[in-house]
């Protein structure tokens, strides 16, 4: 019988044994040693982590899908906050008649803003970033991301709660 225990399982085991050709198939895949070494990583933590998926026949295989999926989902979040930091650092007080120090406090206040979006939860920074800065409605957010139209009004919810409890403008 399996186990299903964190970390007790033949996951572990065949990632430790293959983790010089996982790290290359990664490193392959997205042409960055370092990148995929971490994603590796992050992946091995989860599995020491959590109860073992029962039923998997192809340890390899298995491993080898997790983590292309774990190094899209990366890569997809790193180009998001990318996007956000442009939209953000774009957005600059467009009034002509202000001094300097206005000007200042209000470059401050955005980067700080930036700061607080940036850090959010991976979901509710992403229903945040397409629902405000993008103007996707909730329903075509749930569509877009898998979820439950319910899951989005919590992640928007989330969000907006950690903003409003950590920026200060």
């Amino acid at each position: 019988m399996e186990s299903t225990e964190p970390g007790r399982g033949g996951l572990v085991a065949s990632l430790t044994h293959h983790y010089d050709d996982l790290v290359g198939y990664v490193g392959r895949r997205f042409g960055d040693a370092d990148f995929a070494r971490d994603v590796v990583h992050e992946v091995c933590a989860d599995l020491l982590d959590r109860p073992e998926p029962a039923g998997v026949r192809e340890p390899l295989a298995f491993l080898r899908r997790v983590l292309r999926n774990r190094a899209i989902d990366r890569r997809r979040g790193d180009a998001v906050r990318a996007r956000l930091a442009e939209t953000l650092a774009g957005r600059t007080i467009q009034a002509g008649h202000e001094d300097a120090a206005t000007h200042l406090r209000g470059m401050q206040a955005t980067d700080a803003l930036a700061a607080v979006i940036l850090a959010l939860p991976d979901r509710a920074r992403q229903v945040f970033i397409l629902h405000r800065l993008y103007g996707m409605p909730q329903s075509a957010i749930a569509g877009e991301l898998g979820l439950s139209l319910n899951a989005v009004a919590k992640h928007h919810a989330q969000a907006v709660r950690r903003i409003r409890e950590q920026w200060v403008p």
